[in-house]
């Protein structure tokens, strides 16, 4: 996501026209979950989707002039049973609202904002509005929230910064957000405002103890996820960096490694997990006592379970006993349960288990599954429902 940023102020600052396009809102199901983006310049260049695939070639044609005016909302209905006459035909059973946005000077400075945010791994929440019938926002307009409970207007609040009573009930809402939501508000004139609001979180960090080549797909797969990888060994011939391009690689004694890592503050927090792959059960023990005592979100192992038993015996003959907390981070051997063998299966398997952890699901065959795949949009309020009827020029034909 931090890419498609960048690109998108490289492309503007250079003076080329550009769109951002985002999912606000989706009623049913859809490929493109509310936050996904996409980045298109005038040159043809595309980043990011807002869907599998089958609605970016429509979008592509219809986004500029459809912006030409300002910022749109465009609906793609792509059920297969609609009441309306749909050319998508998906069978994704839902309809997908995409806010389109050129990048000038007002959305550049937000997006400056965003990536500020996430380079110094701060997260921040954004609220965008995009469908007002109010006086007092206009589709495009925007607030941000720092985590720091500092609040910052960003440059792109237009007519909300003027108008209290909406900028403090939108405050609000940000607040209390811990996901991303659509929600519906009545102005004192009875107008409806509509906005989404989004939790952006910086890139997720992944440090990898351990450089043999069993490392390298592990790499891969999650540099590919924009994840931030940092990649310690002990063995100078295997921690080179062109065997993990796009990789921080730290060479040295790996325990005195982490104990810098751990110092820098950056590198474990509660937002990182780390992979242990040395093969060294001593320089193992050593590694945990350090892993253990950070606030790293989870350790996991590489191994079978007597390995683990052996660990923690190791660790309590040396003094550290594990408690609750501990345990609960610990995951050996790390991965699900796939039947992987080859590396990359195993490096498949663990990057899977980790996605699993963010997202706080079990794992396990989705054809099994009796809930929906994605939780539905906890939307709020009043006048969600009308939006393809007074949105006419939206609604597919």
């Amino acid at each position: 996501m931090q890419d498609l940023f960048e690109h998108a102020i490289a492309a503007s600052d250079a003076g080329e026209s550009c769109v951002l396009c985002t999912v606000v809102r989706l009623d049913g199901s859809g490929y493109g979950q509310p936050g996904a983006r996409m980045f298109l310049s005038e040159s043809g260049e595309r980043l990011g989707y807002i869907s599998g695939g089958c609605l970016e070639k429509d979008l592509c044609h219809r986004v500029w002039d459809a912006t030409a005016a300002g910022p749109k909302l465009i609906a793609f209905d792509t059920r297969g049973n609609s009441v309306q006459t749909s050319r998508y035909n998906t069978g994704c059973e839902g309809v997908v609202y995409v806010l389109c946005q050129r990048v000038d000077d007002r959305q550049s400075d937000l997006i400056r904002s965003i990536v500020d945010a996430m380079s110094n791994e701060h997260e921040m929440r954004l609220l965008t509005v995009y469908r007002s019938d109010s006086k007092y926002a206009e589709v495009g307009d925007a607030i941000t929230y720092a985590m720091d409970r500092t609040r910052q207007l960003s440059s792109a609040i237009g007519e909300l910064a003027r108008h209290a009573e909406v900028t403090a009930a939108f405050f609000e809402k940000l607040r209390s957000a811990d996901r991303h939501t659509s929600f519906a508000w009545q102005d004192s004139h009875g107008d409806v405002i509509e906005a989404a609001i989004e939790i952006i979180s910086p890139a997720r960090r992944l440090v990898i103890f351990g450089s043999g080549d069993d490392v390298i797909p592990v790499s891969r797969a999650c540099l590919a996820l924009d994840w931030r990888v940092t990649i310690v060994g002990h063995r100078a011939e295997l921690t080179q960096q062109r065997r993990f391009p796009g990789a921080e690689v730290v060479c040295g004694p790996i325990h005195e490694v982490a104990e810098e890592l751990l110092a820098r503050g950056s590198h474990f927090s509660d937002r990182t997990d780390a992979v242990i792959m040395t093969h060294d059960f001593a320089r193992d023990v050593e590694l945990m006592e350090v892993l253990l005592d950070s606030p790293i979100r989870s350790i996991g192992l590489l191994g079978p379970k007597r390995r683990l038993g052996l660990l923690v015996t190791r660790l309590h003959q040396r003094g550290r006993k594990l408690n609750d907390r501990d345990i609960d981070r610990i995951r050996s051997p790390i991965g699900l349960d796939i039947g992987a063998i080859a590396p990359a299966e195993i490096a498949t398997s663990i990057v899977a288990e980790l996605i699993a952890i963010t997202r706080e699901r079990k794992g396990g065959f989705l054809h099994l599954r009796r809930q929906p795949i994605h939780e539905s949009s906890d939307r709020k309020g009043v006048g969600l429902e009308p939006v393809l009827e007074f949105e006419t020029e939206v609604a597919i034909q």
